[in-house]
Formats: C-alpha cells, sequence, structure tokens
C-alpha cells in the first residue's frame, strides 16, 4: 500500500497519511467504482472495513451487475467521504476525503472470508461478537465477500476558516 498524493492538483489540501488512514478506520461507507463490462463506469455505495494494512472488506449478494463488472476488470477505485458540510459564504464544501487505487475480487478461502465478516461487524456493530459470530455461521454461504487490495490512496480536505472540516 502506497501513499501518494502527488496527482492532487491542490497540494494545499492534501492530508498526511496519518491523518488519511484515521479517515479510512473510521469510515462507515464509501463509493466502489468499477468499469461496466459494456464500457461506462460504476459506482455503488457499500460499507466497508478496513483491515489496517492492504485490503478493504465488502460484502454483497452472489449476484448482480457489480460482480459482472468485476470479472470484466477487476481494476477499481474506492472513495471514503467524511465531515461533509456546506460552506455557503465561501459558495463551497467542507470535507474530508480518502480515495484509494486498486483491485477488487471475491474472497474465496472460508476462513479469510469468516475474518473480513468479522471485521465488517466490528465496524457496523461493535460489541456485538457472539451474536455476530451466530450470524456469520448461518450466513456465510449465503454471503460474497470482496477483497478490494489498495495499491495506492491519497486523502484531501477542505476545511472551514478553523481548520476543521465541519
Amino acid at each position: 500500500m502506497h501513499y501518494d498524493t502527488t496527482n492532487l492538483r491542490r497540494q494545499d489540501r492534501a492530508l498526511t497519511e496519518p491523518e488519511a488512514c484515521r479517515i479510512l478506520q473510521e469510515g462507515e461507507y464509501g463509493i466502489l467504482s468499477l468499469q461496466a463490462p459494456e464500457g461506462g463506469g460504476y459506482g455503488v455505495p457499500m460499507n466497508y472495513a478496513w483491515d489496517g494494512a492492504d485490503f478493504l472488506y465488502l460484502h454483497c449478494a452472489g449476484e448482480g451487475f457489480k460482480l459482472r463488472c468485476l470479472q470484466a476488470q477487476p481494476k477499481a477505485g474506492f472513495v471514503v467521504i467524511r465531515s461533509h458540510s456546506t460552506l455557503p459564504e465561501k459558495f463551497s464544501t467542507a470535507y474530508e476525503s480518502v480515495m484509494l487505487q486498486g483491485t477488487c475480487g471475491i474472497v474465496t478461502d472460508e476462513a479469510e472470508k469468516r475474518k473480513a465478516l468479522q471485521l465488517l461487524i466490528q465496524q457496523l456493530t461493535p460489541g456485538e461478537t457472539a451474536r455476530g459470530d451466530a450470524y456469520i455461521d448461518r450466513a456465510l454461504a449465503a454471503t460474497t465477500v470482496l477483497r478490494f487490495r489498495i495499491n495506492s490512496f491519497c486523502g484531501k480536505a477542505h476545511r472551514n476558516h478553523t481548520g476543521s472540516p465541519a
């Protein structure tokens, strides 16, 4: 995983790597961006869990357009936005965001799939480990887990006059 802000036009808005990692850790959802098989783009909001290293995990049904996109082209983008608010007096928006580039595919190893679902449950319902494990036992076979391998990422923010995002 490589932190790289060189392609940001507004370098004054670049976040440090620790700031971007904090947003990634604390985020609730993001937009998965894929290439449609027949051309064009496809973006879908999804819950995610970050493993703290190189992977995001997402879950979905076992069929659908998203999976057809991934079969045709595994390269993907993912964007997490936090602390969004409008700044009407400036005709602008305050935000913090992290943009990731990588590849995405289906997790086939059952142990990794279970670990990913545990991460998702911890992210979405902290403190529900026992109930979450029981749910995983029931839903494991019917749930598709995606692994987004982070090749590179960067963070960007536009803060209001106080220095905070909103």
